[in-house]
């Protein structure tokens, strides 16, 4: 039988985690996604994202929600100003 064992990267790691610690799913998936293009797009240290990140965004996720989705959508969509002015309103932010 031609098995290949299943791969684990750690930004599926920290969404899992962070489903178990009750960060909502979209949330945890758009920390995913920091995570995971982060690493992919091979981004400089200034931005988050980066392994060491993890624990510090899980921490953000939990203690303001709103805000940290509105800091990730803006990492991930920095040039999309429609999206972003959107997500403000959404989460009732400035």
């Amino acid at each position: 039988m031609n098995e290949q064992p299943a791969t684990n990267f750690f930004w599926d790691d920290w969404k899992q985690e962070a489903l178990a610690a009750g960060i909502a799913a979209p949330l945890a998936a758009l920390g995913s996604d920091v995570l995971r293009l982060h690493r992919l797009n091979r981004w400089g240290d200034e931005f988050l994202g980066t392994f060491d990140d993890a624990p510090n965004m899980l921490t953000m996720c939990l203690e303001e929600p709103a805000e940290t989705e509105l800091m990730f959508i803006e990492n991930l969509n920095p040039y999309d100003t429609a999206l972003i002015a959107a997500t403000k309103i959404r989460l009732g932010l400035k």
